[in-house]
């Protein structure tokens, strides 16, 4: 009973020592006009960056984050607040590295220029995930437990047509993120069929998106000055349901993000379904 006391007590006073450590260490650069960069780092006794890799990617997928990539070698990983309707992305790098019997971990959240954010609001924030970072016998389980997390399934809801404009603007910034930023996750479109058509052993149906001629409310000069495709790949155990439809049919499908092409400028979903009229 006595050593459970003394273990519980001895956890929770690492855990203070490491938030404090980690509010001592915080700093913020830039600002609302050009980004932001908030940063802080804390120091872990007896963890490995392997174990240390394992629980961050845990934490913040618990999160509700996205992780874009991971490099065990070199102790990094990019995670990303997924945007919505309100917010943009925030993507946060964690940097872990040796530190004598421990490991050094470093967290950076980045804003873009027009974002507000403020530091006292950003300190707590980004304490109370490092402060969950453990050492020992318990980092070793956390770690291995964190390491088999899996980013949010949850289907984001679009318009095909809002849905082909954020993809478009996000490749106007950086193409190569979007496959990364998207890949694999659940979207559900709401639009209206322009074409059907074969793809291999798939059924390629692709939305009605106008061209940038064609749009009622024409890109702002900071916008995305291309349209962006969107298509959804049927497999044939959906033959069925792909013999009914028609082209200007209004429909919505569900599917996983597959592909971004920034040379056709096309995004296809797999593994796509017809979401049932009630």
């Amino acid at each position: 009973m006595l050593k459970t006391i003394l273990v519980s007590l001895l956890l929770l006073i690492s855990g203070l020592s490491i938030a404090g450590e980690c509010e001592d260490n915080f700093s913020k650069s830039g600002g609302m006009f050009k980004g932001g960069n908030f940063s802080s780092s804390v120091t872990v006794p007896n963890l490995s960056v392997k174990d240390g890799m394992g629980q961050m990617r845990g934490i913040m997928i618990r999160e509700k984050m996205d992780v874009l990539t991971e490099d065990a070698e070199s102790g990094t990983l990019l995670v990303e607040q997924r945007a919505t309707g309100a917010t943009r992305a925030i993507p946060t790098i964690i940097v872990i590295s040796s530190e004598g019997t421990g490991a050094k971990v470093e967290m950076t959240v980045k804003t873009e220029k027009g974002m507000i954010a403020k530091a006292e609001d950003m300190k707590p924030y980004m304490c109370k995930l490092l402060a969950q970072v453990k050492g020992g016998k318990e980092g070793k389980l956390a770690g291995s437990k964190g390491s088999k997390t899996q980013n949010n399934t949850d289907t984001t809801n679009r318009d095909v047509f809002i849905f082909s404009r954020e993809i478009a603007n996000e490749a106007r910034k950086n193409a190569v993120a979007v496959n990364a930023r998207h890949k694999g996750r659940s979207y559900s479109l709401k639009g209206r069929i322009d074409y059907i058509q074969e793809d291999g052993e798939d059924y390629n149906v692709s939305f009605e998106i106008p061209e940038i001629h064609e749009m009622v409310l024409r890109p702002l000069p900071n916008e995305a000055q291309f349209r962006v495709g969107v298509a959804c790949l049927f497999r044939p155990n959906q033959l069925a349901w792909v013999l009914t439809m028609r082209a200007k049919q209004s429909v919505t499908f569900t599917g996983t993000f597959y592909r971004y092409d920034d040379f056709k400028k096309m995004v296809w979903l797999e593994n796509c379904k017809q979401v049932n009229k009630k």
